[in-house]
């Protein structure tokens, strides 16, 4: 594969997201211009008012709040691990080329390694750099 190959497939994607996006442009405009569905949107902002309403007296009892809790601290341990697995299965495939790995029951799971581009802009790069250092920390703190 060459970069010339690389750098077209780049192009094409760029413009493809340039069509999506001016299609959806107009869409909006026209959803917009539409009188039915002025109305019909209005009415269920109406709707949604009132559901929001009744989700906040639920979430206000205190076992909902700790239930919330306790979900929200599973779902950020749960994100931590995967991006700590990630970077263990990377360094697996680097050290032995080997996609499977047998889990504690015994089964064998294939995984897959994907590289994504990331947007142009640096602020990205900084952020994601950081991510993959914090990564390495944590792994490297727990002596993994």
């Amino acid at each position: 594969m060459d970069l010339a190959t690389i750098q077209r497939r780049i192009e094409l994607i760029e413009k493809y997201e340039a069509e999506i996006k001016t299609a959806k442009e107009m869409i909006k405009n026209d959803l917009e211009n539409d009188p039915e569905y002025i109305k019909a949107s209005e009415e269920a902002k109406e709707v949604l008012s009132k559901k929001r309403n009744s989700k906040e007296i639920i979430y206000a009892k205190a076992e909902i709040q700790k239930l919330l809790r306790d979900v929200k601290d599973n779902v950020e341990e749960i994100a931590t691990l995967k991006d700590i697995l990630s970077q263990e299965l990377m360094q697996l495939y680097e050290e032995s080329r080997a996609d499977e790995i047998e889990d504690s029951g015994g089964e064998v799971r294939k995984f897959k390694i994907f590289a994504k581009l990331l947007p142009k802009r640096k602020a990205i790069y900084d952020k994601y750099d950081d991510m993959v250092k914090d990564i390495k920390e944590v792994t490297e703190d727990k002596g993994e």
